[in-house]
C-alpha cells in the first residue's frame, strides 16, 4: 500500500520541497493518509477543524489528533467552529456549513503558512459515492468523472478501498477513532453508501474493481473532452482574463450555453445564471447585473462585464478639512478658495468645479459612491439616484466602480467627473466660494 501510496506523488508531480497540509478528522481514512505520510519524506503539517456537532466526542477527536502532532513533533493547526450557527446564519445544510467552514480554513492556512499543496483522504468509495450524488442532482460529464486528484488538492488514496484502509490501520496499528454519524442514513452521501452501494456490492463483488475502472475511463474522458472545448472557447477565455466578454463573441458560438458555462462556472455562475445571461443579451437588457459567488456579471450595451464582486462593508472615507488645499489619495484634488470678484464664469469642465463655500459643511468626505446616494443635478427641482445618473451617462461598469463622490454632512455636493449638485452651485448671493479640481 506504501509503495503505491508513494507513486501518487509523481502522478501528481508533487516534488519533495513543496509543504503538503494534510486535512485529519480523526478518523480512520485520514489517520492511515497521516502515518503514509510520517513514512514518506515530504515536508507536512497537520490541520484539524472542531465542528461541535459531536460535544465532548467531537472535542476528543481533537485531542488525538493533537496528541499524536506533539508526539510526533508535527506542525499542527487546528480550529473550533460552529457548524449549526453557521447553517443557520447562511441557510445552508450542516454539511454544507462544514464543508466550507472546513477549506476556508485550509486555505487559510495555505496562504499563511505558506502550503502548496492540501491532501485530504478521500478513497475508492468516497469517489463511487460522490458519482452517484452527482448522477441523482443531475450533472455533465465532470460531474461523472467524480473526485479529482491534482497538485493543489492531492488525493493519494482514492485508489484504496476502505477495506484497505482498515486492514492497513490494524497491521499497523494506526490510533483512529470512530464517527457514529456516518452510520446515520439522514444525509445523501451516507444513505448511498448504506443503501444503494452496500447491496449492490453484496450482489456484485467486483463493483469496486469495476466502478474503478469506470472512473478512470470517464476522468480520461472529461480531460479529452475539457481540451477540445478549451480550444473552443479560447476567445471567451482571453477575454474573460481581460474582464469582460464581448456579445460579439458570443454571438460567433454554435452552442452559446454550453460555452459560456465552460468559462463563467469555475466563477461560481450556475448554468440557470448563464441561460438567463443570454436572454438577457438578446433582449438588450442593459444594467442587468448577475451575482456569483465571488464574481458578478454587468450587462453593458456590447458586452458582459466579470467584476470581483464586493463585500459587503462600510465604503473607507477620506476628509478634507477647512484648510485643506490638496488631496493625494484616493484622488488627486486640488481646492482654493475665492471670493466672488475673483469667480469667471463660463464653461463648466467635468474635471473642475466651483461651489458656494458657504453652503458646505466641513469636513467634507470623499467616498466612493453607495447604491442608496441621492442628489439633485443641476437645473432639476428634484432627487436622482446616482446609480440612475451613471446608467444615464452609458458609464461603464468598470468606470463605476472607481467614480467617487464629495459629501457635505453626508449630502451629495459632487458626482466627481460627473455632475454637480444644484443646492450647492454658485449663485448671485454667493460671496465666498471654494474652487475644486480633480486631476487623476
Amino acid at each position: 500500500m506504501f509503495k503505491t501510496f508513494n507513486k501518487e506523488f509523481k502522478n501528481c508531480n508533487i516534488r519533495f520541497d513543496q509543504k503538503i497540509l494534510i486535512a485529519v478528522s480523526g478518523g480512520v481514512d485520514s489517520m492511515v493518509l497521516w502515518d503514509l505520510m510520517e513514512k514518506s519524506n515530504y515536508l507536512y503539517g497537520v490541520a484539524h477543524v472542531n465542528f461541535s456537532l459531536r460535544g465532548e466526542e467531537s472535542d476528543a477527536d481533537e485531542e488525538l489528533v493533537r496528541r499524536i502532532a506533539a508526539e510526533r513533533k508535527t506542525p499542527f493547526y487546528a480550529k473550533k467552529v460552529d457548524a449549526v450557527q453557521f447553517s443557520k446564519e447562511n441557510g445552508v445544510s450542516i454539511q454544507m456549513a462544514a464543508r466550507s467552514l472546513r477549506y476556508d480554513f485550509f486555505k487559510e492556512l495555505s496562504v499563511k503558512q505558506e502550503y502548496n499543496t492540501l491532501a485530504t483522504a478521500h478513497h475508492l468509495e468516497d469517489d463511487v459515492e460522490t458519482f452517484l450524488l452527482n448522477l441523482n442532482r443531475g450533472t455533465g460529464v465532470k460531474g461523472l468523472a467524480g473526485i479529482r486528484s491534482t497538485t493543489e488538492k492531492f488525493r493519494p488514496m482514492l485508489g484504496f478501498t476502505k477495506l484497505e484502509i482498515r486492514k492497513y490501520a490494524a497491521e499497523n496499528s494506526v490510533e483512529s477513532r470512530e464517527d457514529k454519524s456516518n452510520e446515520s442514513t439522514k444525509y445523501d452521501r451516507n444513505w448511498f453508501r448504506h443503501e444503494i452501494i452496500k447491496p449492490w456490492k453484496e450482489r456484485n463483488p467486483g463493483l469496486l474493481k469495476t466502478m474503478r475502472q469506470n472512473l478512470h475511463h470517464l476522468k480520461e474522458t472529461y480531460d479529452i473532452l475539457d481540451e477540445f472545448v478549451n480550444q473552443q472557447s479560447a476567445d471567451l477565455r482571453k477575454e474573460l482574463d481581460e474582464g469582460c466578454i464581448n456579445f460579439s463573441t458570443i454571438d460567433r458560438l454554435d452552442r452559446k450555453q454550453f460555452y459560456l458555462y465552460h468559462v463563467l462556472s469555475p466563477l461560481g455562475f450556475t448554468s440557470v445564471q448563464v441561460n438567463n445571461l443570454l436572454v438577457c443579451i438578446k433582449k438588450k437588457q442593459v444594467g442587468k447585473v448577475f451575482l456569483g459567488k465571488d464574481f458578478n456579471i454587468f450587462v453593458d450595451r456590447e458586452r458582459a462585464e466579470i467584476i470581483r464582486g464586493m463585500k459587503e462593508e462600510e465604503p473607507f472615507v477620506y476628509l478634507i478639512e477647512k484648510n485643506t488645499t490638496l488631496l493625494l489619495d484616493p484622488l488627486r484634488l486640488e481646492l482654493q478658495r475665492l471670493l466672488k470678484e475673483e469667480y469667471k464664469s463660463g464653461i463648466r469642465s467635468k474635471k473642475e468645479e466651483v461651489v458656494d463655500r458657504s453652503k458646505l459643511v466641513f469636513p467634507l468626505k470623499i467616498r466612493k459612491w453607495a447604491a442608496g446616494d441621492r442628489m439633485q443635478p443641476i437645473g432639476m427641482t428634484g432627487k436622482k439616484k446616482v446609480s440612475d445618473i451613471l446608467i444615464d451617462l452609458k458609464i461603464s461598469r468598470a468606470q463605476k466602480e472607481e467614480t467617487y463622490v464629495m459629501l457635505s454632512e453626508d449630502k451629495v455636493v459632487w458626482l466627481i467627473g460627473h455632475r454637480l449638485d444644484d443646492r450647492y452651485k454658485v449663485t448671485e448671493d454667493s460671496a465666498k466660494l471654494l474652487k475644486i479640481k480633480c486631476d487623476r
